[in-house]
């Protein structure tokens, strides 16, 4: 009888090296239902650990609209991090950000959330 994992463990994409473990991000999936919170768990889950840059984001929530989305497609963006990062916490994981060249926080990661702490 195979039984489905309830913890994976998970490498960094750049050096390989262990980063901690969670809940399988598929299992993960299946509770996270508002379209903007799935959809960004959909591009940071591509590769656990690698960054996602904001504009990419925001690219991809606004695509179908002819305006681009509005000017607070950044704030929009965050808040809906901010929530999905307290819905993904209690199977393992968090998203973390780091600042781009201007300074500002410009991408986000999935990353187990012991290796966020």
């Amino acid at each position: 009888m195979n039984a489905v994992p309830k913890i994976q463990s998970f490498s960094c994409p750049c050096c390989g090296g262990f980063i901690g473990e969670a809940a399988p991000i598929d299992q993960v999936r299946q509770f996270v239902t508002a379209p903007g919170r799935r959809l960004i768990l959909d591009m940071l889950s591509r590769s656990p650990g690698s960054p996602v840059h904001r504009d990419l984001i925001i690219g991809r929530m606004y695509a179908g609209r002819s305006d681009g989305g509005p000017d607070s497609g950044a704030q929009v963006v965050a808040v809906t991090v901010s929530q999905l990062r307290r819905q993904i916490e209690p199977f393992g994981w968090t998203v973390s950000n780091s600042k781009g060249g201007g300074g500002e926080l410009a991408q986000w990661r999935l990353i187990p959330r012991e290796a966020g702490q």
